[in-house]
């Protein structure tokens, strides 16, 4: 009975904390998707390669969307001839490098206010450095899906005229029910593994600055939650994991996951997927590393 008290406190917790980011999260979703053409950014990205990347980048600022909102998004960006590596770039980095990613992060994280700014740092590096290396592979569309090709010489972009009252709702009810449902199995998980799992393997897996990055960074894959609220499930871990585990956590987490992986694979082949996967792991896994023996 007392496990399971503890249990329904550490998850309604969590909730409640996460609950009002989540609310922001889908609201702004919903006027993004109302009102901002992404063709519009589009005829502001540099002609440079690096910078046009950074730019891409930071996109996420004018777009703040979970990581299931960017991709319709990145679809459209790619229907207007955008290349390959500038729509991973900014896959990538919209997640995190947005306003109410990074407010969420700070609240949980109101110890430490260098967590938000690791994690900021962290997902600019990774997103423009993996965006940079696709750009120099040349026949970047080779890299689609034949649906997604046919797409874009169809040019099947959707029309914003219809009622945007219903549209409203309509995306309100998508992006609120997937990501507060992800937002209840993550909170169980964390409540489970916080009151049912031995506390003394927790511990030994927390403290080793090796296991604990990888063991968060599957966590991070599996679970699948949104970017917005990610951080108050990551602060469940604080007293037990190091903070190297939880920012590989919170960077790994809304770049590549499950769920991410199945909306993308209608627009790129296996092969992008894979190499971006381990591109995006081994620098999420370097850089809880580098907090870990560096960072006290």
């Amino acid at each position: 009975m007392e496990l399971f008290l503890d249990f329904k406190t550490i998850t309604l917790g969590i909730v409640v904390e996460a609950l009002p980011f989540l609310l922001i999260g889908v609201l702004v979703s919903v006027a993004v998707d109302l009102f901002l053409k992404p063709e519009w950014i589009f005829k502001l990205i540099p002609k440079n390669r690096y910078i046009s990347h950074f730019f891409v980048s930071t996109l996420g600022i004018f777009m703040p969307v979970c990581e299931c909102g960017n991709v319709p998004v990145a679809r459209r960006l790619l229907m207007y001839n955008l290349n390959v590596s500038h729509v991973i770039t900014f896959l990538l980095a919209a997640p995190i490098i947005n306003p109410i990613t990074l407010w969420s992060t700070l609240e949980a994280f109101g110890f430490d206010q260098n967590v938000a700014i690791f994690r900021l740092i962290g997902a600019l590096v990774i997103a423009c450095t993996v965006g940079i290396i696709l750009s120099f592979y040349s026949n970047q569309e080779n890299f689609l899906t034949k649906k997604m090709k046919e797409d874009i010489e169809n040019c099947h972009i959707h029309s914003h005229d219809e009622n945007r009252i219903n549209r409203a709702l309509d995306v309100f009810e998508k992006e609120f029910l997937s990501t507060f449902k992800l937002l209840i199995i993550g909170s169980a998980i964390a409540g489970f593994t916080q009151t049912v799992v031995p506390r003394e393997i927790l511990e030994n897996l927390g403290s080793s600055p090796v296991l604990s990055v990888v063991a968060m960074m599957l966590l991070a894959f599996v679970v699948s939650i949104c970017a917005n609220i990610d951080a108050f499930f990551a602060l469940a871990y604080a007293n037990t994991f190091t903070l190297g585990s939880l920012l590989s956590f919170m960077i790994f987490g809304p770049m590549i996951d499950m769920k991410m992986l199945a909306m993308l694979k209608n627009t790129f082949n296996f092969k992008l997927l894979l190499m971006v996967t381990i591109f995006v792991a081994t620098y999420s896994f370097l850089i809880g590393l580098l907090i870990n023996n560096f960072y006290v």
